[in-house]
């Protein structure tokens, strides 16, 4: 019993120690780096957030899932500033995300590698950045990862750990569409984990879940056939299977396995882990739960497998497969580690696995934060927002014909854009059919998607449809021109 005490107080004070760790990380970059929604989603949300904070609960985006802006809408009850308010929800969801990485990883190897867990969280540059945006993908990581931790301990300890794993895949499911199917994934999952003899009583504990489940999903079904006409479960996955494409499928997977999963792991993380999945446990590492690693290994397949249908090979779409895989790869620095004790030299080498992974992941953030300073091309569109804010002040409200939509969010007038493919002659047209007032052409995005369009990056080569009014490049090859639309006669 003292044992067991002890064990939940040294819990207690490494999530706290990793926590503080994970806050300063992120609240650096909060004050160091300038935000922007840099998604065309990332509108859909602010603006679900609005809905729901006016008392319009039934009147949102049925496209858009809903606990994330809903977050946002009662943290916009006391920050002011919409994209802030969301911002905030993923801060604090990155901090909250080191507390069940840590716990399954202790689960799993034990105190030393979920320490080691917790400090990548803690400390990766990609996931800092991520806790400063706008959009779902920080909270859903964190939701992820508790609720795999919960029904494994569920399925094996019972208690309130089944019904609040079940709450915990829901609000996954509120978060983004991939959740439902991992909600429904939970008996595969159970034969993972389940040895023969807990078999049983894990079938009785399934039941509850299954039931707490049915009844969230039931009411979930009939807020939505308020929201969009008729019952659903998962309204955007209709959506994501009607757009699917085998081929493009087939191709996001080489990319995500080939290119993502290495280039977003690291040299360090990728290295040990290999050292993780192949190592021997020995006295002094706690002996590994096989049958748990299967368990979460099955639900990071799942996951990537999910995150094809959308097709695209975004890194934020692997967040928790990749988070899931750092764990082995904190469990290869510990073993190996403890074994360089054994080497000449064993007291200093035996640092050296930490110390490259925190010499690297400083690193990464000091050239995130540097580029800033250095007056280099930062990762979000800032340039947008610059555009979108002078258009705000100096010109009238008209509608926008422009590739990326950010810029008429920050201009406060809708806007509209050109097909892939077309011609310069035929987006012009089509910008003049819709009432477009004004054409927005930037650098970054649209020069690259829409090719066509590039040459207006150059006011000399627009043509006499369209008058120049104001070009910005607040940073190296970000260059965003404003056009006004000349109408027939004018």
């Amino acid at each position: 019993m003292e044992q067991s005490e002890e064990r939940r107080v040294g819990a207690g004070r490494d999530c706290a120690l990793l926590m503080l760790l994970a806050f300063v990380v992120r609240l650096v970059y909060v004050l160091a780096l300038p935000n922007v929604l840099d998604t065309a989603d990332a509108i859909h949300y602010v603006e679900s957030a609005r809905q729901l904070a006016l008392g319009n609960y039934f009147g949102f985006d049925p496209k858009i899932p809903v606990f994330y802006p809903a977050l946002t809408a009662v943290a916009g009850l006391f920050i002011l500033n919409w994209e802030a308010a969301g911002c905030f929800v993923s801060f604090v969801a990155g901090i909250l995300l080191v507390v069940p990485v840590y716990g399954l990883s202790r689960d799993m190897h034990g105190r030393g590698p979920a320490r080691m867990s917790g400090v990548v969280v803690a400390l990766w540059p990609w996931l800092a950045d991520y806790a400063n945006r706008v959009g779902p993908d920080m909270l859903a990581a964190t939701l992820w990862f508790t609720s795999v931790w919960l029904l494994a301990r569920g399925l094996r300890r019972g208690g309130l750990y089944v019904p609040a794993a079940a709450v915990g895949f829901f609000l996954l499911h509120l978060t983004r569409p991939e959740g439902t199917f991992l909600l429904l994934a939970a008996p595969a999952a159970a034969a993972v984990l389940l040895e023969r003899g807990e078999r049983r009583r894990g079938m009785m504990r399934l039941l509850v879940y299954a039931g707490v489940s049915a009844v969230l999903l039931a009411g979930y079904a009939a807020y939505m056939r308020q929201v969009a006409g008729h019952a659903s479960v998962n309204y955007r996955a209709t959506k994501i299977v009607t757009d699917f494409e085998f081929l493009l499928m087939a191709k996001t997977a080489v990319k995500t396995l080939s290119e993502v999963l290495p280039v977003m792991l690291g040299p360090v993380l990728l290295l040990f882990l290999g050292a993780g999945f192949f190592s021997w446990t020995g006295d002094d590492v706690q002996r590994r739960d096989m049958r748990l690693e299967f368990f979460v290994l099955f639900y990071a397949f799942c996951q990537w497998f999910l995150s094809l249908f959308v097709l695209s090979p975004e890194p934020r779409y692997q967040m928790s497969v990749l988070i899931a895989l750092s764990m082995w790869s904190a469990l290869g620095i510990v073993v190996v580690s403890r074994r360089a004790r054994e080497l000449r030299h064993g007291r200093l080498l035996r640092y050296a696995p930490a110390a490259a992974l925190v010499g690297l992941m400083a690193l990464g953030s000091a050239a995130v934060l540097a580029a800033e300073g250095m007056h280099r091309r930062p990762t979000k569109p800032l340039e947008y927002k610059t555009a979108g804010l002078w258009m705000r002040e100096h010109l009238e409200p008209g509608l926008i014909f422009s590739r990326k939509p950010q810029v008429g969010y920050y201009a406060g007038m809708k806007s509209t854009g050109p097909a892939l493919g077309e011609s310069l002659d035929q987006s012009i047209e089509r910008a003049k059919e819709a009432g477009a007032k004004y054409v927005v052409v930037d650098e970054r995005y649209t020069a690259q998607m829409a090719p066509s369009m590039a040459p207006l990056l150059n006011p000399n080569l627009a043509p006499d449809d369209l008058r120049f009014l104001k070009a910005f490049e607040p940073y190296p090859q970000s260059r965003v021109v404003v056009y006004e639309v000349v109408q027939r006669g004018q």
